[in-house]
């Protein structure tokens, strides 16, 4: 076996890869989860074959995305693994359901579609990676660290849970912290460690002639001790990074190219140590290529970038911000504008790029036919589409585009983590109130058509209200409904439209206060700046 003082000299004599592929830094990466593909989702469900994933890898090339990452599907892998079971085999009708025959069939219908690309010599991680390569995108796989999605005891539907956490209860954390927390695979214990080192080893050997890199997504899901128990267990976390580093710089000698390993971690460096994730050490000691910052589903639309490069210092790698496909409420998507203004948020604040994850479009291409589907008023469309892989790239292909630029409202909380955020805001007649809209946009030098703020209160109030000091008296309600603000408005909530005149806009923060003008107090709940650079078919859809 090869000395690690060898393996350094061999990796220091070695030229990995080409000029380019050193100097990429600037990425957009789609995070694709696997049972989407394996599923066949973009085709209505039929029986899937590699012509159908090859279609479905084939809507991200062309675009600007740089990188594809495949999940391998955590510890029920989307292969013959020697350390889990294929996802969805029913061990040949030994496992069932029992009564459950719908959760049943659903399961077992994406091992199926794994047989069928068997018979064509392949499986759902290789057939990615592949066509990824074949359409001159970045390679990755993307693994998720401790996946909680199979993990229900209440279901009793033992073809859902995974082999190894079925057959280790006392690795669970058994701690109500989040969903299905409950189930999290305990990292304080060896065997969970070894196990997941175990799977990464056999998907880099399995793998490594078709990767570029290699992720480790923490944010799947953020759960890795019990609550108070994280920071002191870092060291166990940090202990894992660097095996998969040194296994990783062990392929990277063997194929003569350098492979990548980044990892997926919260917003929050505090949090991050709190939940056993020491990134400051991982970046002292060299472990990352890249960083990917994110939150948990729901999103933050308006992630603090700036703060959390601000946090690591000198850094030397790249950084970029997940944007999900979560929403202020469940299920209820961002639209394109929200996109935009995530995309321009991120890329303003010194973000070096962007990281999709679920950003599919079943949706579009089998409830849809490939058609625009707008909202009511022909504003909006919060329907995912390949369209915006052309914009949310750049800042430069985001210029003069419309978009909505949003104040985090706190819905992204979970797992522990709370967002640093002024909402909701307490307006009242004793004090001036203040929140701040960072914009990506340079509205001095692109000057948008028109600039709409849109509140939500808990009630209908009456305030005094400034953008960067400028009185706004204007409102525009018919606009609430066109811009579909209004959406699951709660019990006396209601959502004011101002109009901001543009010239008091700036690139960077920009500050609005409140004063209310009644000695009754209400509260803001959500603050959303819409930049109207003109038509809609032209300049994009809200």
């Amino acid at each position: 076996m090869t000395s690690l003082w060898g393996l350094f000299l061999l990796l220091g004599s070695l030229s990995f890869g080409s000029p380019k592929e050193q100097q990429l830094s600037h990425r957009l990466i789609h995070n694709c989860d696997g049972t989407i593909v394996l599923g066949n989702f973009l085709f209505n469900q039929r029986p899937l074959s590699l012509a159908d994933v090859n279609a479905y890898v084939d809507n991200y090339a062309n675009t600007q995305v740089t990188t594809f990452m495949i999940c391998s599907g955590s510890d029920y892998p989307y292969y013959r693994s020697k350390y889990g079971r294929v996802f969805g085999d029913d061990r040949n009708g030994t496992l069932d359901c029992g009564k459950d025959t719908a959760n049943y069939k659903y399961m077992v219908s994406y091992f199926r579609n794994h047989l069928n690309l068997e018979k064509e010599g392949t499986d759902i991680i290789d057939a990615c990676l592949k066509r990824a390569k074949e359409k001159k995108m970045e390679s990755f796989i993307t693994y998720r660290m401790n996946d909680l999605h199979f993990n229900d005891t209440t279901s009793h539907c033992p073809v859902e849970y995974t082999d190894f956490w079925r057959a280790h209860p006392q690795y669970w954390i058994n701690e109500d912290i989040g969903w299905k927390s409950k189930g999290a695979l305990n990292y304080a214990f060896k065997e969970v460690r070894e196990q997941k080192l175990n799977m990464i080893t056999e998907q880099l050997d399995k793998y490594g002639k078709l990767l570029d890199g290699y992720d480790l997504d923490f944010m799947r899901f953020i759960v890795y001790f019990k609550s108070d128990e994280g920071e002191k267990n870092a060291h166990l976390i940090t202990e894992l990074v660097r095996a998969v580093k040194t296994k990783i710089d062990e392929l990277s000698a063997r194929r003569g190219k350098k492979i990548l390993l980044s990892a997926r971690v919260p917003v929050d460096l505090d949090f991050c140590l709190k939940k056993g994730l020491d990134v400051k050490e991982w970046d002292r000691l060299g472990l990352l290529d890249f960083i990917s910052i994110g939150v948990h589903w729901k999103g933050n639309p308006a992630i603090p970038v700036a703060g959390f490069k601000a946090g690591l210092g000198n850094l030397s790698i790249p950084v970029y911000a997940s944007i999900d496909d979560g929403g202020y409420d469940d299920r209820q998507f961002y639209s394109h504008g929200m996109f935009r203004g995530m995309a321009s948020h991120i890329l303003a604040q010194g973000g070096d790029g962007i990281y999709l994850f679920n950003y599919f479009f079943d949706a579009y291409k089998s409830k849809y036919n490939s058609k625009l589907h707008l909202q009511d008023g022909g504003y909006v469309c919060d329907v995912i589409m390949p369209g915006l892989l052309n914009e949310m790239g750049s800042l430069e292909t985001l210029q003069k585009r419309n978009k909505i630029y949003c104040v985090e409202d706190g819905g992204a909380a979970a797992y522990g983590y709370r967002p640093e955020t002024p909402l909701p805001l307490k307006v009242s007649l004793e004090k001036i109130s203040a929140v701040t809209i960072f914009v990506g946009d340079n509205p001095k030098k692109d000057v948008p058509e028109e600039a709409i703020l849109f509140l939500r209160s808990d009630h209908p109030g009456k305030f005094e209200l400034f953008v960067n000091n400028q009185e706004i008296n204007i409102q525009k309600p018919e606009y609430v409904n066109l811009f579909q603000r209004a959406q699951n408005l709660k019990k006396n909530e209601i959502v004011y439209a101002y109009i901001v005149p543009v010239y008091c806009l700036k690139r960077g923060d920009n500050r609005i206060t409140f004063h209310a003008l009644g000695s009754e107090q209400l509260t803001i709940k959500r603050a959303e700046l819409a930049l109207k650079y003109g038509d809609v078919e032209k300049f994009g859809y809200f």
